[in-house]
């Protein structure tokens, strides 16, 4: 998800860049519910999921009435509050901790964790990727790998 961050938001009827992603915003079913990008005249404004394609190099739109007005936030973001916490596997040794969510760019579902496993057992081996359905939250801070079948980025 961090790869989204700071991508152009790209007008494709107007072929014009009409802002950037600021914040990529995870409601509590583990979708994207919405980007917060800052436009060209240094406001905010959010692009509710679907009115959105993720591409590679930029987030794409058809219609710039699917930009609305920036209302105060409150809502806590998931993706804010998971970020960081500690992985365990069945028997209790750490894995490591969270360092991103793995978004599928056709659907805007979160389908797994990136877990940092520090600097040097990830030069070696490459960060760990964990489908979303193996991992169980067990406190506002842990999470437990229910299987381990675990994929190396």
């Amino acid at each position: 998800m961090r790869n989204i961050i700071g991508l152009p938001v790209f007008c494709e009827p107007t072929a014009t860049v009409v802002g950037s992603v600021k914040e990529v915003v995870v409601d509590d079913d583990y979708r994207i519910g919405y980007l917060l990008i800052n436009t060209g005249d240094n406001q905010t404004g959010i692009i509710p999921s679907p009115c959105f394609v993720l591409g590679q190099h930029a987030v794409l739109i058809n219609d710039m009435a699917s930009i609305k007005p920036c209302p105060v936030r409150e809502e806590s973001n998931i993706y804010a509050k998971k970020v960081g916490d500690i992985v365990y596997d069945r028997e209790g040794r750490e894995i490591g901790s969270i360092s991103d969510f793995i978004v599928s760019r056709q659907d805007h579902r979160i389908w797994g964790i990136e877990v940092y496993s520090g600097a040097l057992y990830d030069i070696l081996h490459g960060r760990s990727e964990i489908p979303l359905d193996q991992v169980t939250w067990k406190s506002t801070s842990s999470a437990v790998i229910e299987a381990e079948r675990r994929t190396q980025t």
